[in-house]
């Protein structure tokens, strides 16, 4: 026992003997480089602290105060304990390696931040700034490699897995930056085996995978994130935060076909909306997807297809095409009137079939079993009308120009079978081709005066007049008066 003592006093004085001669030297070197930060011994950094920002004027204090107050790393302390329970013997040099591996680190960190700080000139072009990025990039992947030795060596020391975060956090938003979309995602998978209960962290993975499409690593990711929001006490959830985690998990779902998941995911999202604008959002997602009762195919072939027609990407009698091969397909009334009406929209626009696109068009208004004698609350429905409402519209001023006032009459009357958004201008029209019927015309005419609204000023004008010119040849002189003052008074108002 008497020889285990002393070989264990022994074996203490030689390391404190090695670590002065060490500080020694290792003054000198942080007299001029790398320091160590002195709350970085306090305790690991949180959540809300670890982030360490690229616009960020944070500096690694540059002291030899502080290694001089160096003091053994739990793991040190667990390992000198293992000696004197005889359970096993740490070489000196592992000790000695991570202490020199951890400062050529913070060496490395301090030149990296300064580069960082060098992005606030204002006067840098492109190309410095690239420069920069890259070169601040070099150093912070040697101070990792570093980092990464020190934590192999002594992975229960606080500061260094603090400085492993820093790094991983400020290479992965430069990755970024550089638009090194997969070098970035590599740091932020490195990050999660220090950080493993950090829910944002989980969360920006996940949308980084999104974005290039790895749908299956995304929904871990953010399935991972939900979790952990909930495993916390939920008077201190935060709503807003799991609201868009929600959010994300029902995008991935979508990506992945996981309908019902997604419509499940949409509507807790919707119930903690921050506002009405997210909640009006979330519910045009979950519309979205009962388009064609769950069928995400034909949905999205149905916005492809629409994308295409307001491009312009390909001659218009192929997205005709493509359009009536989708019609055969999608099972729903409300998917059928939706192809038709962009059916009717490319054939009364583009392909010279107005007659067919009116045609088109009241079939789809004719299925909707809804008052059509006012303006619709629905506004998919109401769309209909208004297009509906148009198109005769526009074919009747053109048989009116024309000279064909038989045919421009028959579209402005169709036109105002059904409330659109100008219904006014049709009654105005028809109240013009009646000046032989006065009744008639004073029974369009007051329908105009309804929807006023509708007309332009002109309109308006000549409206009145022809209201006055109405009663006047019935011999209803007081009304025609009245009507005449009406328009003098607009006239001169304007």
């Amino acid at each position: 026992m008497r020889t285990l003592e002393k070989l264990k006093t022994i074996m203490l004085i030689s390391i404190i003997i090695f670590y002065g001669f060490l500080f020694k030297g290792i003054g000198q070197i942080l007299a001029s480089n790398g320091s160590v930060d002195n709350n970085l011994t306090e305790r690991p950094l949180t959540s809300g602290d670890r982030r360490l920002s690229l616009d960020g004027d944070t500096e690694i204090e540059d002291t030899i105060r502080e290694i001089n107050r160096f003091t053994l790393s739990d793991s040190l302390w667990k390992i000198w304990r293992a000696i004197e329970d005889s359970q096993f013997v740490v070489a000196k040099v592992d000790s000695i390696n991570s202490l020199k591996s951890f400062l050529q680190g913070v060496k490395l960190t301090k030149q990296g931040f300064n580069l960082i700080n060098d992005l606030k000139n204002q006067n840098l072009d492109s190309l410095a700034i690239r420069k920069t990025k890259y070169n601040a990039i070099l150093l912070f992947e040697k101070a990792r490699k570093y980092f990464e030795q020190t934590f192999k060596l002594n992975p229960f020391d606080i500061r260094t897995q603090n400085y492993l975060i820093w790094i991983f956090q400020n290479l992965a938003e430069l990755h970024d930056h550089c638009n090194n979309t997969l070098r970035a995602i590599n740091m932020l998978e490195c990050l999660t085996y220090i950080l493993n209960d950090d829910s944002e962290l989980y969360f920006t993975l996940g949308e980084k995978y999104f974005n290039i499409g790895r749908w299956d690593r995304a929904l871990t990711c953010v399935r991972t994130s939900i979790d952990l929001i909930l495993d916390d006490d939920w008077n201190k959830i935060d709503t807003k935060k799991l609201f868009w985690h929600y959010y994300l998990r029902a995008n991935v779902e979508i990506q992945l076909n996981m309908t019902q998941q997604a419509l499940l995911s949409l509507s807790y999202a919707k119930l903690i909306a921050p506002t009405e604008v997210e909640a009006r959002e979330i519910q045009k997602r979950i519309e979205w997807i009962n388009w064609d009762d769950g069928n995400l195919y034909t949905s999205r072939k149905s916005d492809t297809l629409d994308y295409k027609l307001h491009q312009g990407q390909e001659d218009y009698f192929t997205i005709k095409k493509e359009y009536l091969d989708l019609l055969n397909q999608v099972k729903t009334i409300q998917a059928k009137q939706d192809i038709n009406w962009r059916i009717a929209q490319l054939e009364f626009r583009f392909l010279n079939e107005q007659e067919q696109a009116v045609e088109r068009m009241l079939k789809i208004i004719k299925e909707v079993e809804l008052d059509s004698t006012k303006e619709n609350n629905n506004t998919r429905i109401q769309k209909y009308f208004d297009d509906f409402g148009s198109m005769c519209y526009i074919l009747g001023m053109e048989h009116l120009r024309l000279g064909r006032n038989k045919e421009a009459f028959i579209y402005f009357f169709q036109s105002i079978e059904f409330w659109w958004s100008q219904i006014g201008k049709s009654y105005l029209q028809l109240a013009k081709l009646s000046c032989l019927d006065n009744n008639s015309v004073l029974k369009f005419a007051n329908q105009a005066v309804k929807y006023q609204k509708h007309l332009t000023e002109d309109e308006r004008n000549s409206l009145y007049y022809l209201i006055f010119l109405a009663y006047k040849k019935m011999g209803m002189f007081e009304d025609a008066a009245e009507w005449f003052q009406k328009a003098a008074n607009y006239t001169m108002g304007r």
